[in-house]
């Protein structure tokens, strides 16, 4: 009886190393009837489960997902998962999966345990990769927003607000990706509305003409008048913020007929010349005059060759395409706006905002110098020798130097030098003859009829002498 106590022991001790150590060895696998999407993971180890499902993916992220937009009409191109920032983690996706251990697997064997099927759903992360390219395909086809304009209209201040436009939604998107993964393969765009560059709060407070300037020219070029109009146009409304630099080079954009403007009259190297888009300086010159009353601060600003007729001296202000800009920044604490009207004849420009209490400026021209630009003599074959000709009437040269006086309730605070200009004038163009001179014309010799003796007269009759004839050429 003993023994048989005893052998019965070393059984089932035998047995039970036996067990520990088999176990001991043993890795936990996942439990039967698991799923990962469409991937069966059922008992694998965790290790060969990250496996399978990474053999998945390289198969199923060269699929490319149809992109539709939420009002169902815009059509984007497709783009894989990957395009659109989205990769599997096949590590955090078996993490959370359900394990079996080797004694709950010997459990399950002896009772025999039906295991429940289950479903998981894959878990992604994001590649690290920018969006930018996926925001810009949104934005291209949504459209830029409308910017926020304000205009002077019958006397009032018209503001017209900002349409913020909508993007892509960076935070939304990768749901939506994963979602179409794992279904119908189609991934409808998340958008939110953009930030407004002016809100509506700030946009308020532009209520009031703070400068206004005008200028006068011929209605009657109707090309100069053209380009002036078209300038004006495209200034009219822009709304500056605090601390924003207007460029008028970057508002107007370039001087081509493809844009609209004509050929007309300008300056060019200190000479009357012909270009595309003349009379836009006439253009910059207003505005300019305006801000330098709204006491905004002048960045850039170049005088032309030559006085113009529609300014004083040293109040001027060309432009060039690529090379000299008018620009000018905000000081205000409030945002302002550029407000153009153009009558046929006369260009007006405001600044529209919110008045300084108290403040008024005046501009003043000093150390104005003149002189003769002298003359430049050109020949000329066609001319006589001796002759000269007035070709082109010269101009005066002129420069001066221009202050702006800002007062506050009548008391002078600060006196700003705005530039020194610089104007060459024409010289007188006087052509000199080098051609020969004309021969003078010559006068034929005059011979006095015969004289016949009277009747009864004896004495021979004569014969007249002839006038000399002047063989030589004088200079006339």
């Amino acid at each position: 009886m003993n023994k048989l106590v005893f052998g019965l022991v070393l059984a089932i001790g035998g047995t039970t190393s036996v067990l520990c150590i088999t176990a001991a060895r043993h890795e936990d696998t996942i439990r039967p009837n698991t799923k990962v999407g469409p991937v069966d993971v059922g008992g694998m180890t965790p290790e060969e489960a990250s496996r399978t499902l990474r053999i998945w993916w390289e198969g199923e992220k060269l699929n490319k997902l149809t992109l539709k937009m939420p009002n169902g009409k815009t059509k984007l191109p497709p783009m894989k998962p990957g395009e659109l920032g989205l990769t599997l983690d096949d590590v955090a996706s078996v993490k959370s999966l359900p394990l079996q251990s080797f004694l709950g697997d010997a459990k399950a064997v002896v009772t025999k345990s039906d295991f429940t099927p289950e479903q998981h759903a894959p878990i992604f992360k994001s590649t690290g990769e920018s969006l930018d390219a996926v925001a810009k395909v949104v934005r291209q086809s949504v459209g830029p927003n409308r910017p926020a304009s304000v205009h002077w209209v019958k006397g009032a201040v018209v503001r017209h607000p900002e349409v913020a436009g909508v993007a892509l939604d960076t935070n939304a998107l990768p749901a939506r990706v994963a979602a179409a993964v794992m279904g119908d393969h189609t991934v409808e765009i998340p958008l939110t509305e953009g930030a407004k560059h002016i809100p509506d709060a700030e946009l308020s407070k532009i209520k009031e003409v703070v400068s206004e300037f005008s200028t006068r020219f011929s209605a009657r070029n109707r090309p100069r008048s053209s380009n002036i109009r078209l300038a004006a146009s495209k200034i009219d409304g822009v709304v500056l913020m605090p601390g924003e630099t207007f460029s008028f080079n970057s508002v107007v954009g370039r001087r081509t007929l493809r844009a609209g403007f004509k050929l007309a009259g300008v300056y060019k190297n200190g000479q009357h010349d012909t270009g595309i888009g003349g009379g836009i300086c006439q253009v910059s010159t207003t505005l300019f005059n305006s801000a330098l009353f709204a006491n905004l601060a002048i960045q850039r600003r170049s005088n032309h060759s030559l006085p113009v007729p529609y300014v004083p001296l040293g109040r001027d202000a060309t432009v060039d395409y690529g090379n000299l800009d008018l620009e000018f920044k905000n000081t205000y604490q409030s945002p302002i706006a550029l407000s153009a009207l153009y009558v046929p004849g006369r260009l007006t420009f405001r600044v529209l905002g919110t008045k300084q209490p108290g403040v008024s400026v005046k501009v003043i021209q000093t150390g104005h110098r003149s002189w003769a630009a002298g003359t430049e003599r050109v020949f000329d074959s066609s001319l006589p020798s001796g002759r000269t000709r007035v070709v082109k009437p010269g101009s005066t040269g002129h420069s001066v130097t221009t202050y702006r006086c800002v007062y506050e309730n009548g008391k002078l605070v600060r006196r700003e030098r705005i530039g020194f200009s610089r104007y060459g004038g024409d010289p007188t163009i006087i052509a000199v003859g080098t051609g020969a001179a004309p021969i003078p014309s010559q006068k034929p010799a005059t011979i006095a009829p015969p004289t016949t003796p009277a009747p009864g007269n004896d004495q021979a009759p004569t014969t007249p002498e002839s006038e000399p004839i002047d063989a030589g050429f004088g200079m006339s």
